[in-house]
């Protein structure tokens, strides 16, 4: 399997000269993207191959001196501007967009695409220089600061288009890199619903016989809430646009970085579970979620619609697949619709089910338990692994690999007390297996699952 990472290097130009000569390439670069846009927009071309047709040859001859695979570059950066541009106009003529969009510009472009014909990356012993091609025989040089972790990651990996970056006067290599994957069809299963503050799963051991619900917390809407506070203040309060635009940027950026952050260390979180148990991932259709639940999840609670709206579940589903595949591991999606108003006991659905944000209740048989949980078992039913049962009062799972019956043991959850402390700050919150006389066999049985949660909380 195939996965795609992009690694953050900052470059230092070599000499005054390449100083210079990087400059006036950004500059370059954004009068061609501007120049492709307007040709663009005047014939309104839509497919990559009229957009070359109309922009290769008109660009080519006025600037002959730049390397001809930063026009293409640049036609194709033009088009995809114009047609983000024409999607935000149709939703504006739907009337999902407040003001009309204005049209696109290139007063906000801070990169420079390069395609992997118009650079490479020398090594000289511990210094790697990295060296761009103008055109016309000229080129750019700069020494790229290398960290331990990009040189693992590079290690085997094969390097695709990337970018140049220009941020505060510095200058950054967005190097994209390629990484081809054998996975493996792993003995255990592992099931996750992903909510808005959560990560709900079900991780089921079929070697030792045992199943366990737990739970993660990241609690991405509380960040959302507050910087959305934060910015009707400023749009209330500060009248001069300069400094209004740079306060909701600066925030923009840190509420941007805080959600980023806390879906990586989940990612890793879930990761490492996985590779632990040696289990496989059974996961929602996340990118398929958001875009069919949007008319669904409309209601007169608008923070809540606003939560739902600004959740990255696409961000999410890629940053996960990104990590299990690298471990090896498969991943497996299922159809996540009504997963949490589904009794997976009686089958019976109902949106009634859903007693609340985290109470499920079944109308026909009295099932009750977590919502997200419910979701989890629902996914085990719907990947054909077995189904969902009830003896003596405990959830049972009867696997399709020889009938083989899994007990189900319920982590507590107090969100109060479990806290797992990363770099200095509590940021996510994971539901603790307790030593009741409820899991009494999990623990003669699984003992590892017990060390492996009390290592994450210890960690610092």
């Amino acid at each position: 399997m195939e996965i795609r990472k992009t690694l953050k290097l900052k470059l230092i130009p070599l000499t005054k000269r390449d100083k210079a000569e990087v400059v006036k390439l950004f500059k370059e670069y954004r009068v061609l993207v501007k120049d492709a846009l307007q040709i663009i927009m005047a014939s309104d071309a839509r497919s990559r191959k009229r957009t070359h047709d109309l922009c290769y040859r008109v660009l080519r001859e006025k600037y002959p001196h730049i390397h001809n695979k930063f026009v293409e570059e640049a036609y194709k950066r033009a088009l995809a501007m114009y047609k983000s541009y024409r999607r935000l106009l149709r939703r504006w003529e739907r009337g999902k967009l407040r003001g009309k969009p204005s049209q696109p510009t290139v007063n906000e472009l801070r990169v420079v695409d390069l395609h992997i014909d118009t650079f490479r990356i020398e090594q000289n012993g511990h210094i790697y220089v990295f060296r761009v091609s103008r055109g016309s025989g000229q080129s750019i040089r700069f020494i790229m600061l290398m960290y331990n972790y990009a040189l693992n990651q590079l290690w085997g990996a094969r390097i695709g288009n990337s970018k140049l970056l220009f941020d505060g006067g510095e200058i950054y290599l967005l190097l994209t890199i390629v990484k081809d994957v054998e996975t493996r069809l792993a003995r255990n299963k592992f099931y996750i619903d992903v909510n808005e503050d959560s990560v709900a799963a079900l991780l089921i051991d079929f070697d030792r016989g045992f199943a366990t619900l737990f739970s993660i917390r990241y609690n991405v809407s509380r960040i959302r809430i507050s910087y959305r506070n934060i910015r009707r203040g400023i749009q209330k309060k500060v009248d001069d646009p300069y400094v209004r635009n740079r306060l909701l940027a600066k925030y923009g950026a840190e509420e941007r970085n805080k959600v980023e952050d806390r879906l990586k260390k989940t990612v890793h979180t879930l990761g490492e579970v996985a590779e632990n148990f040696d289990a496989n991932l059974v996961r929602e259709g996340l990118r398929d979620l958001r875009n069919n639940g949007r008319r669904k999840r409309k209601s007169k609670n608008k923070k809540l619609n606003y939560r739902l709206e600004t959740f990255p579940y696409s961000k999410f589903s890629t940053y996960l697949d990104t990590e299990l595949v690298e471990r090896k591991l498969t991943v497996e999606e299922v159809d996540a619709r009504g997963t949490s108003i589904t009794c997976p006991i009686c089958r019976y659905s109902d949106k009634r089910n859903r007693v609340d944000r985290e109470t499920f209740r079944c109308g026909k048989c009295g099932f009750t338990l977590n919502a997200h949980y419910v979701a989890c078992l629902n996914l085990f039913s719907r990947h054909n692994d077995g189904m969902v049962a009830i003896s003596g009062g405990r959830i049972m799972l009867i696997t399709h690999e020889a009938g083989q019956v899994v007990p189900v043991y319920e982590a507590s959850y107090d969100p109060t007390k479990n806290e797992w402390v990363l770099r200095g700050k509590p940021v996510l919150i994971i539901s603790k297996i307790t030593q009741t006389t409820k899991i009494t066999q999990l623990m003669s049985t699984g003992n590892h699952i017990l060390s492996l949660f009390s290592d994450l909380e210890t960690r610092s």
